[in-house]
């Protein structure tokens, strides 16, 4: 569930799809995931930066996210909308 709401986050914070550069903000997104810095982002990336992202919303750290976890993540999303 949080790899796909940060998924969505990533990709529909792009304000346009068809531009022909990042923006700083995307650019700033595509650093996180691009761990090597090597400007590409594999599928190991990836899975890295969610485990970091869930270890972050995991405040309680039993590994498990909660209700009250995710409407903590929700409440921060919405709140950097």
């Amino acid at each position: 569930m949080v790899r796909i709401i940060i998924f969505i986050i990533f990709i529909f914070s792009f304000n346009s799809l068809l531009a022909n550069e990042l923006n700083l903000e995307e650019k700033m997104y595509f650093s996180f995931f691009d761990i090597n810095k090597d400007n590409q982002i594999s599928l190991e990336e990836i899975n890295q930066s969610m485990k970091l992202i869930f270890q972050l919303i995991d405040t309680n750290g039993d590994g498990n996210l909660s209700n009250d976890e995710i409407l903590e993540l929700k409440n921060i999303i919405e709140s950097i909308s």
